[in-house]
C-alpha cells in the first residue's frame, strides 16, 4: 500500500467518526474540542509548523519544533517532510497543471483529498530537511506509529475522550488546508477570503501569501497563526 493511500484511508476512516461524534455527543463535548484542535493543530501544528516555519523555512525555537512535530503525529495529515515538499511544490507550479491541489484543474472535490501525498519527486523539494533525523524519522514509521495510537485509544479511552483526542485532530487539521487550497485559489489565482482567515489561522489571506511567501506574516492584524508565529521566532 502506497504512502498515498495509507494517508486517504486514514482521513476518510477519521472524517467518518468526526460527523459520527458531532451528531451523537452533546455540544458542551463537540465545541471545547473543536475550539482546542483549532488552536493547537490548526493554529500551531498546520499554518504556524508545518506552513510558515518548515515549508518557508521561518525557524522557531528548537524545543517548540520538536515538541510540536510530535504532537502534529495525531493531526493524521502526514508527515511534516510530505507536507512540506506537496507545498513547496504548489508554490513552485501554482494554479497550474502540475500544481499537486490545484482546483482549476482537478476540481473542488480531489483538490480537498490531495492536501498532501507522496509523489516520487517530493523528495528533491526538501534537501534541508532530509538532513534532518527526527524529520526523517517521521515520515518514515508515521503510518507505524499513527495506526497504533488509534488502536491503543479505542481499547482504553471512551468514545468521547477517543473522539476528543484522536479524532477531531485528524480532521481539523486537513479541514483547514485543504479548505484554503479549495477555496483561496480560482481561476484567477490566489485570492483572500477573510472569513477562512479568522478561522483558519490566517491562512485565508492567501493572496498576501502568494506575493510575500518567505515572509511568515500574511499582513493582516487577523492573522493569528502569524501572531503565534512571532512568538515562538528565534531572531
Amino acid at each position: 500500500m502506497t504512502y498515498k493511500q495509507q494517508l486517504l484511508i486514514t482521513q476518510v476512516y477519521t472524517h467518518f467518526f468526526f460527523v459520527l461524534g458531532a451528531i451523537l455527543f452533546p455540544w458542551y463535548v463537540t465545541i471545547p474540542a473543536i475550539v482546542l484542535s483549532q488552536i493547537v493543530y490548526v493554529g500551531l501544528c498546520g499554518t504556524m509548523l508545518f506552513h510558515r516555519t518548515i515549508a518557508h523555512r521561518n525557524t522557531i525555537h528548537p524545543l517548540a519544533e520538536t515538541v510540536l512535530i510530535l504532537v502534529s503525529w495525531l493531526g493524521a495529515t502526514s508527515s511534516a517532510l510530505a507536507w512540506a515538499g506537496v507545498h513547496r511544490k504548489h508554490h513552485r507550479y501554482s494554479d497550474t497543471e502540475k500544481d499537486p491541489h490545484s482546483p482549476k484543474w482537478m476540481g473542488r472535490w480531489k483538490a480537498y483529498w490531495q492536501l498532501s501525498n507522496n509523489d516520487t519527486d517530493i523528495v528533491k523539494y526538501v534537501p534541508d530537511l532530509l538532513r534532518k533525523p527526527l524529520y526523517l524519522f517521521q515520515h518514515k514509521y508515521y503510518f507505524h506509529v499513527l495506526w497504533p495510537i488509534h488502536l491503543v485509544g479505542l481499547i482504553f479511552l471512551s468514545w468521547q475522550w477517543y473522539w476528543i483526542l484522536l479524532v477531531v485532530p485528524g480532521v481539523l487539521m486537513w479541514f483547514g488546508g485543504s479548505m484554503i487550497n479549495v477555496f483561496c485559489h480560482g481561476n484567477e489565482g490566489p485570492r483572500n477570503i477573510p472569513l477562512l482567515g479568522f478561522l483558519i489561522g490566517g491562512e485565508g489571506w492567501h493572496k498576501n501569501h502568494h506575493e510575500e511567501p518567505a515572509n511568515p506574516s500574511f499582513r493582516h492584524w487577523g492573522d493569528w497563526g502569524g501572531h503565534f508565529h512571532k512568538l515562538l521566532s528565534v531572531k
